[in-house]
């Protein structure tokens, strides 16, 4: 008999890690689920981790490496549950999650469900901020109103099938936001669980100088970029302009400001702002308070950047598509 939900975990040398992750499947409260699990060309013991569960309804697959995307994929074309979600092998659920995000989807008869989730790292546990919305959420989430992250999801099989829904392979940024993107703009059907029932493992060197990389903002904006070349988002008129006149200048602004207050190279962090000047200039109004804290941070970057090079910069015109 096919199980009610597949877990699609993408795993690459986690002989150790992986364990909090399986382990919380192990926990709960809802057992008609399957673990499709895609082994992305390890090469430490991440296998022999995984046959010490000995649990029939975790799947084993093995392919070369090929990239997260390409293994999230893969399990998608195995997974045989009515829903799918993902969990990352160094994530891990709560024990209720799969059922209430079941009971929410199938009460509803929704396409695609949503939770929140905890930012963790090695000193604490904090609940993600996000708002939690029904119905179309395709312009909040583009807005960053609606915070999902890749691990609190729930979403029908039929539904990704249907649409053809597929994760962007061969980047190296931004395809599982780019993914869920797509998701929620080919549905007004979405609800949520408005609790916080999965957690996100930050390891304390993202937040370090050496894990923060100025290329970061180019590989940000190819993924807007991506976005925008989708025939969802190339004539939706309010989706170009939630991702050309906030998002976009608002993932460069923030940016620029961490490289900045994490030490950064003085004149890469110059030689960034004067590249991407136009769009962080954009006059983003639409988006209410959030709008207006950008626009104070775009005012602090500008103080910040003319203490470095000691002579002001000018704002430009702001530019409104």
């Amino acid at each position: 008999m096919k199980p009610s939900i597949s877990v699609i975990i993408p795993v690459y040398n986690r002989e150790v890690i992986v364990k909090t992750a399986l382990d919380s499947l192990v926990s709960q409260t809802f057992k008609d689920f399957e673990a499709v699990i895609i082994d992305d060309g390890s090469t430490d013991q991440t296998a022999e981790t995984i046959a010490s569960y000995n649990c029939s309804n975790f799947r084993y697959i093995y392919q070369e490496n090929v990239g997260v995307a390409a293994a999230r994929n893969k399990g998608i074309a195995e997974a045989k549950g009515d829903f799918v979600c993902f969990l990352d092998s160094d994530d891990y659920y709560e024990p209720a999650f799969l059922e209430k995000m079941y009971k929410e989807l199938t009460d509803r008869k929704n396409d695609v469900c949503y939770c929140g989730y905890y930012n963790v790292t090695p000193l604490r546990r904090i609940k993600s901020k996000t708002t939690f919305r029904k119905g179309d959420v395709f312009l909040d989430y583009l807005l960053g109103n609606v915070d999902v992250h890749t691990t609190a999801y729930m979403v029908r099989r039929d539904f990704l099938e249907k649409n053809k829904l597929k994760f962007t392979e061969g980047v190296s940024w931004g395809e599982d936001v780019e993914f869920f993107a797509q998701v929620v703009s080919k549905t007004v059907k979405v609800t949520c669980v408005k609790e916080h029932l999965t957690n996100y493992t930050i390891f304390e060197d993202r937040e370090k100088l050496s894990a923060f990389t100025m290329d970061k903002i180019d590989k940000e904006i190819n993924f807007i970029n991506r976005l925008l070349e989708k025939e969802e988002f190339s004539r939706n008129l309010k989706a170009r302009k939630a991702l050309l006149n906030y998002r976009l200048s608002a993932l460069i602004t923030y940016r620029l400001l961490k490289a900045i207050s994490l030490g950064g190279i003085e004149q890469e962090v110059l030689e960034y702002y004067m590249k991407y000047k136009k769009e962080i200039h954009r006059i983003s109004l639409n988006n209410k308070l959030r709008s207006v804290k950008l626009n104070i941070n775009k005012l602090l970057l500008l103080y910040r950047l003319s203490k470095i090079s000691n002579q002001g910069i000018s704002l430009g015109r702001g530019k409104s598509e």
